[in-house]
């Protein structure tokens, strides 16, 4: 059960950006809300700049999330440490990754708006 648990948990994050990726390309917030997308000082601006971040987001998040499942793999094949470290590094990662998609959207609507 143990080992289910920490497969479980190394695909979580790349799983979850993935989900997020395609729903938000597929049904992107269509108004400025404060419910869901990505909303932020600046993507909340201008209607322009939230369809901007929310097309931006679903790309990143999409990208990313696919990037991790191999990283993952590779990190289980690669790492001389036992299931639990390889877990906690792939979380780290992960949550790391969680944050690159702001970095790069940010950078994008400051170069845009």
């Amino acid at each position: 059960m143990e080992i289910v648990i920490s497969y479980f948990t190394i695909y979580l994050i790349p799983i979850l950006m993935i989900i997020i990726g395609v729903f938000i390309k597929l049904k992107a917030p269509k108004q400025i809300n404060f419910f869901y997308g990505y909303r932020t000082q600046r993507s909340m601006s201008s209607q322009e700049a939230w369809d901007y971040a929310q097309q931006l987001l679903g790309k990143y998040s999409l990208r990313i999330g696919i990037s991790l499942i191999p990283i993952g793999n590779l990190f289980l094949l690669i790492l001389p440490f036992s299931l639990d470290v390889i877990t906690l590094i792939n979380l780290g990662v992960g949550v790391i990754c969680l944050l690159i998609p702001i970095l790069f959207i940010e950078k994008e609507l400051k170069k845009k708006f």
